[in-house]
């Protein structure tokens, strides 16, 4: 891992874990967003597809099986369309460019929820009392009851995942952190389509909002805190 700047937060308990938007639609290239892209530029998902693989997946599914173990709250982001047709996306830019895709392909990225390309992929370990949470936005917390679950459940630490980590995984930790939340971001465990977009959002959130951290390092982190 980079030697990225980090803020040195500690793991309090209970600590909830929220993994961004791991659906086939975002990282699939057979599907929504992702098909999008690669059609209209050949070998731009390369990079997002091959990390998913190889480190992605097993850096997400180690930390799902130590939060399991530590009967810490898994939460999982969706982005689709609730209403099916789009209409409720709140982010603008999102609205903008599927609109513009829209009139140009005459297809929308944005998915309904009914579609099973939003579902999570199939190849994380979902566990029967982890949370899914459909989103119509970046920011996890802009369209969906996050912020008010995690105060029920008395969350002190909050970690995120997934993708992609310029976009809705940085937004989402900086809310997070002008909620009053000590920020994980688990490295290992983000992706973006390009090394480069992912290195400079981790180098920002490192330096004003979040401790950045592999997924080992984190896993055992829980592990000492959970059997303290």
């Amino acid at each position: 891992m980079i030697n990225f700047p980090s803020i040195d937060f500690d793991l309090e308990l209970p600590a909830a874990l929220v993994v961004i938007d791991l659906q086939p639609c975002g990282v699939d290239p057979r599907h929504g967003l992702a098909k999008a892209l690669e059609t209209g530029a050949p070998g731009y998902t390369r990079h997002l597809v091959e990390r998913m693989r190889t480190t992605v997946t097993p850096a997400v599914n180690a930390l799902l099986a130590a939060f399991h173990a530590a009967r810490q709250p898994v939460y999982f982001t969706a982005f689709a369309s609730a209403a099916g047709d789009g209409s409720d996306v709140r982010t603008a830019s999102i609205r903008k460019r599927n609109a513009e895709r829209l009139a140009r392909t005459g297809s929308s990225v944005v998915l309904p929820r009914s579609d099973p390309a939003t579902d999570i992929i199939a190849t994380l370990d979902v566990g029967p009392d982890d949370r899914i949470l459909v989103k119509q936005s970046m920011d996890a917390f802009a369209t969906t009851d996050l912020a008010q679950d995690l105060q029920r459940r008395a969350v002190r630490t909050l970690l995120v995942a997934g993708v992609y980590t310029d976009a809705c995984v940085e937004s989402t930790a900086r809310t997070a952190a002008e909620l009053g939340y000590p920020v994980f971001v688990v490295e290992d465990a983000c992706a973006a389509w390009d090394p480069a977009f992912h290195d400079a959002s981790l180098q920002n959130l490192g330096r004003y909002f979040a401790r950045i951290a592999g997924s080992g390092e984190v896993v055992d982190l829980l592990r000492r805190r959970a059997g303290a």
